[in-house]
């Protein structure tokens, strides 16, 4: 038996050609949980996937980014966060509540996208080697898939269990009235 030869092994993406692909199929799961044609198991892997998206982004290519132009990722990490938030709100949400929801996750998630792709891509392009891009794009798919294994839950720090979303309290609002007014007070004294 002969083995394998590499040249005719299939080419390895490069890890921009890998974020296009997910951003593609990440902005079509979007589109139909927006418009309510998106079944709960696939709603679930979409939301498995975005996250696993996510951690390879801000594990492997932004720290690779950052060593071009540290300000190149900045905003690219606050809009993860808020991506992240408005996952869970559409986990927990049914019906119209999720559509609607959905709707607002796949705006944040398009405008991040169109950024990255016009703005953040071209530079890496031009400032990492093409075999140092398929080094990192084979990195990061290995990791997406161990990601997406992980799930939602595991991936997000901090993550009660979607089904279980807890109500907000009386005692937390009071607690946050309070922490707001300290924080008016604190303000005014100075």
């Amino acid at each position: 038996m002969h083995a394998e030869c590499p040249l005719l092994t299939e080419a390895a993406m490069n890890a921009i050609d890998l974020l296009i692909k997910q951003h593609d199929k990440t902005k079509e799961a979007l589109k139909k949980g927006s418009e309510g044609k998106l079944g709960a198991a696939e709603l679930r892997r979409a939301a498995d996937e975005l996250v696993a998206h996510m951690v390879i982004e801000e594990h492997v290519f932004y720290p690779r980014i950052r060593e071009l132009d540290k300000d190149l990722v900045k905003e690219s990490f606050e809009e993860h966060a808020v991506a992240r938030f408005e996952l869970a709100r559409a986990l927990v949400a049914k019906g119209e509540e999720q559509e609607v929801r959905l709707g607002v996750l796949k705006e944040l998630v398009e405008h991040h996208i169109e950024e990255e792709q016009d703005e953040l891509f071209p530079k890496v392009r031009r400032g990492i080697p093409k075999a140092e891009l398929e080094a990192l794009g084979r990195k990061m798919e290995q990791m997406f898939e161990q990601a997406v294994e992980l799930g939602l839950e595991k991936l997000v720090v901090g993550h009660a269990d979607l089904k279980k979303a807890p109500e907000p309290s009386a005692q937390n609002g009071q607690r946050r009235s309070g922490t707001m007014r300290r924080g008016r007070e604190h303000a005014a004294a100075r």
